[in-house]
C-alpha cells in the first residue's frame, strides 16, 4: 500500500508538473516596441510578425504589440530591448546602431540603388550583424526596410545650395548630424516624438524622412512642402533579447526566425506602394512635392563623407562598407 500510495503521489506530481509547464508556454509573452504608428508599413509588420507567432505556436506564445513610441523613443527601446526590460524593439541606427559603431556606415547617404538592391545587401551583411549584436546580448530577427528619405522643410529645396544653412532635425544619430553638416545645413537632432512641435515651434524648419512616415506622422502640415532629394535607404533590424530568446523551446526560436523572415518579406512588399500613396495623399493635403534637381551633386558632395564616416568608426566600419559596396 506505501508502495502503491508513493507511486500515486510520484504520478501527481510528475503531472502537476507538466501541467505547470504548459501553462507556464501557455502564458509566455513577449512586449514588442516601435516607433511608428498603426498604419506604418514597420508597424503592420510588427502585427503580422505577432500573428504568425501566435498561430504557429498555438497561442503558447504572444507577441504584445505596442507602437507610436508608446513605449519610449527609438534610444530608449533600443537601450530597453539590451537590458531585457522590453523583449523586441525593430529599431535603426539611432536607436540599437548606437551600440555598434561600425553597423553605422549601413546607413550612409546615396549608398543603395533601390529597393532591391537593399534586400541582396541584407543577404550578404546578415552574418556580420548577428555577430556584432550577440557582443551586447541581443539577437537579430530579421531586417526592415525604410527609404528612400527626403525633406518635408518650409522652404523648397531646389537645388543643393538650398541646404545652405537649413535648420533641420535629424535622428540623434552621428551619421545623420555629419550628414547634414556635409551639406552645409544646422543638424537639429531631436527624438521622433518630438519633431512635429519642433518644427511647429520653430526650433527646426526642416526634417526628414521616407514619404510614408513624413505622410503618417504628418510632419508635413507644419512644412507645406516636400522636396524629394531621394537621400536615405536604410534598415531597421528587429533584435530580441538574447536572454529572452534562448529561454524559449527550440522549436519555438524556430518559429520566432521564421515568422519574422516572413514579416520582413511583407513589409518591404509594401515600401514602394506606401510611399507612392503617401505622396498623393499629401498632394490632395495640399503639400507642395518638389523634384529636386542635382541629386548627382548630393550624392558627390556626399561620397567623401562616405568614407571619412567609415574611416572614424575603425577599420570594421571601412571592411564592411566595402563588403555593402561590391553588391551589385
Amino acid at each position: 500500500m506505501f508502495v502503491e500510495k508513493r507511486f500515486l503521489m510520484g504520478a501527481l506530481t510528475a503531472l502537476a508538473l507538466a501541467a505547470s509547464t504548459a501553462l507556464a508556454q501557455a502564458e509566455t509573452t513577449l512586449t514588442l516596441g516601435d516607433i511608428y504608428a498603426a498604419d506604418h508599413s514597420n508597424t503592420l509588420a510588427d502585427k503580422r510578425f505577432a500573428e504568425l507567432v501566435a498561430e504557429r505556436t498555438k497561442g503558447e506564445v504572444k507577441i504584445e504589440v505596442y507602437g507610436d513610441a508608446t513605449l519610449g523613443n527609438e534610444r530608449e527601446l533600443a537601450e530597453s530591448v539590451v537590458s531585457g526590460s522590453v523583449d523586441i524593439a525593430p529599431s535603426g541606427m539611432s536607436g540599437i546602431g548606437r551600440f555598434f559603431p561600425e553597423l553605422q556606415v549601413l546607413e550612409l547617404p546615396y549608398l543603395y540603388k533601390d529597393l532591391d538592391h537593399m534586400q541582396r545587401v541584407a543577404a550578404v551583411i546578415a552574418p556580420d550583424v548577428q555577430e556584432a549584436f550577440q557582443a551586447q546580448g541581443v539577437r537579430n530577427l530579421g531586417f526592415l526596410y525604410l527609404g528612400p528619405r527626403s525633406i518635408a522643410s518650409k522652404k523648397p529645396i531646389n537645388t543643393i545650395e538650398d541646404m545652405d544653412g537649413l535648420r533641420i532635425r535629424v535622428p540623434e544619430s552621428p551619421l545623420y548630424i555629419g550628414f547634414a553638416k556635409a551639406l552645409n545645413a544646422v543638424p537639429t537632432p531631436i527624438p521622433f516624438p518630438e519633431v512635429y512641435s519642433a518644427i511647429e515651434t520653430g526650433v527646426a524648419d526642416a526634417t526628414e524622412g521616407e514619404p510614408a512616415t513624413l505622410s503618417t506622422t504628418k510632419w508635413y502640415e507644419t512644412t507645406k512642402s516636400v522636396s524629394l532629394t531621394k537621400h536615405i535607404w536604410h534598415f531597421r533590424f528587429i533584435p530580441v533579447n538574447s536572454a529572452k530568446f534562448d529561454a524559449l523551446p527550440k522549436e519555438q526560436q524556430d518559429v520566432l526566425v521564421n515568422a519574422a523572415a516572413e514579416a520582413q518579406t511583407y513589409q518591404a512588399s509594401l515600401v514602394n506602394d506606401f510611399n507612392d500613396k503617401a505622396l498623393d495623399e499629401m498632394k490632395k493635403a495640399g503639400v507642395t512635392i518638389i523634384e529636386t534637381q542635382g541629386l548627382d551633386k548630393f550624392a558627390a558632395r556626399l561620397a567623401t563623407f562616405q568614407d571619412e564616416f567609415a574611416a572614424s568608426l575603425g577599420d570594421k566600419a571601412v571592411a564592411l562598407l566595402a563588403k555593402v559596396r561590391s553588391v551589385q
